[in-house]
Parts: C-alpha cells; sequence; structure tokens
C-alpha cells in the first residue's frame, strides 16, 4: 500500500522513508484497512502496530511542509 501511487493521497512514506504518514485518517480507514485487515478500525491497527513496536511520531506542520 506504501508503494502504490494510488493510495499517495492517503497513506505515504515520509521525507526520509523510516516511517509513514497517514495523511487522511478516514479514507485509510474506508478505503485501504478493509482490503488488508478484517476490520476498519484505526484504533485496532495502531494497537496492531503497537504490539510489534512501532511507535507514533510526533511532529509539527512545519516539519511535514518546510517553508
Amino acid at each position: 500500500m506504501l508503494g502504490d501511487e494510488e493510495y499517495a493521497d492517503v497513506v505515504a512514506w515520509s521525507a526520509a522513508q523510516d516511517s509513514f504518514i497517514v495523511k487522511d485518517m478516514n479514507e485509510f480507514t474506508t478505503r485501504i484497512l478493509p482490503q488488508t485487515f478484517r476490520h476498519s478500525n484505526f484504533a485496532s491497527f495502531v494497537r496492531q502496530l503497537n504490539k510489534y513496536d512501532f511507535h507514533k511520531v510526533r511532529t509539527t506542520r512545519k516539519t511535514l511542509h518546510p517553508l
């Protein structure tokens, strides 16, 4: 899903390619999650990531979109 240009407006790799960014959570839960998982619950997806030691990275808008 991260390499698929069809979903680039919804989810993509960060500029450093060391994390991914969910750009549109509503679209992510309706278009992508049901294709890969048996649910469309974003909180469940996050819990699954946490189980495998993934962590949320908090950034500021300036970091995401430098001017």
